[in-house]
């Protein structure tokens, strides 16, 4: 697959029609765009980890091409932390303005005891998805998350993920708690994390390396014999955002193992070539060898 340069951002921010920016957001994105800056560029803040993923991911790019790939990355990092601390206080109308939903006939039609699998990603702003989401199915949307050590942080990000009624549940403890939430209509996971400790494994060439990916999404939508559907995130501007819910089986379908995983990965690697800023490069994705 060929490789695919990043988007300027005068072009992005010209694909949507403008949504006003509050004082409240835009102060927070200059501070974000600041503190970003510093901690990368002054204290080197995941530099290495960033770079070497960048380089190993596309091999085809030069070197300037590269230093402004990641200098897009910092900026749109900066606008992701900047919009999750305002998403404490965004209302329900503002945020359908930002991110309107393409597919939304799926969450329409959603319901127990089959409840849609929605497989996202760690990019553009995947924070924004939950409260988005539970805007149209309140608690019915069961959000896996993995419990913080930090108290105060754990009491933080239930706060801010539930606004709008979503329901946060352990990754570990998500079938036992199925037993509870008999009227979920939609399972949402984040599934392109590093499956350290999950007996199950799929791997497959991503980017240009091997890749182990989490299965947890295949595995669910076969144990509940669920459609799996995932959630493709763009960028249209700076705080507006598109989200297109695209099926990645058929409820009840049967497919050989590790076949949903692999279309969830080449549409993940699909969306990184279009945007590569707005996946989260500073993670330590390919800690696990074959």
């Amino acid at each position: 697959m060929a490789e695919i340069a990043p988007r300027s951002r005068n072009a992005a921010t010209a694909a949507a029609p403008g949504v006003p920016e509050p004082i409240g957001l835009r102060l927070r994105y200059a501070f974000a765009t600041l503190l970003f800056a510093v901690a990368y560029h002054v204290f080197g803040l995941r530099r290495a980890v960033t770079r070497q993923n960048l380089q190993r991911s596309f091999p085809g790019l030069d070197a300037t091409s590269l230093r402004r790939l990641q200098r897009e990355f910092v900026r749109r990092q900066a606008e992701i932390f900047a919009e999750t601390t305002y998403g404490a206080k965004i209302d329900a109308e503002e945020l359908r303005a930002r991110v309107r939903i393409v597919g939304d006939d799926l969450l329409a039609g959603a319901s127990g005891p089959r409840p849609l699998i929605l497989a996202a990603a760690h990019h553009c702003n995947f924070e924004w998805v939950v409260l988005r989401v539970s805007l149209d199915l309140g608690p019915r949307l069961l959000a896996l998350y993995k419990p913080l050590s930090n108290a105060w942080a754990e009491r933080l990000l239930q706060r801010w993920r539930t606004r709008f009624g979503a329901t946060l549940v352990p990754a570990k403890s998500v079938l036992r708690e199925l037993a509870r939430f008999r009227e979920a209509a939609a399972i949402g996971i984040v599934a392109d994390q590093v499956p350290r400790t999950s007996p199950e494994k799929h791997w497959l060439e991503f980017l240009h390396q091997d890749t182990a990916f989490y299965m947890g999404p295949e595995l669910l939508g076969r144990a509940l014999r669920s459609q799996v559907v995932y959630v493709s995130m763009r960028r249209l501007g700076r705080g507006r955002y598109e989200i297109e819910l695209q099926p990645l089986n058929t409820a009840g379908e049967k497919l050989p193992g590790g076949e949903i995983t692999a279309r969830y990965a080449h549409a993940l690697e699909r969306d990184i070539r279009n945007d590569p800023a707005g996946w989260w490069w500073s993670h330590r994705r390919w800690k696990l060898r074959r």
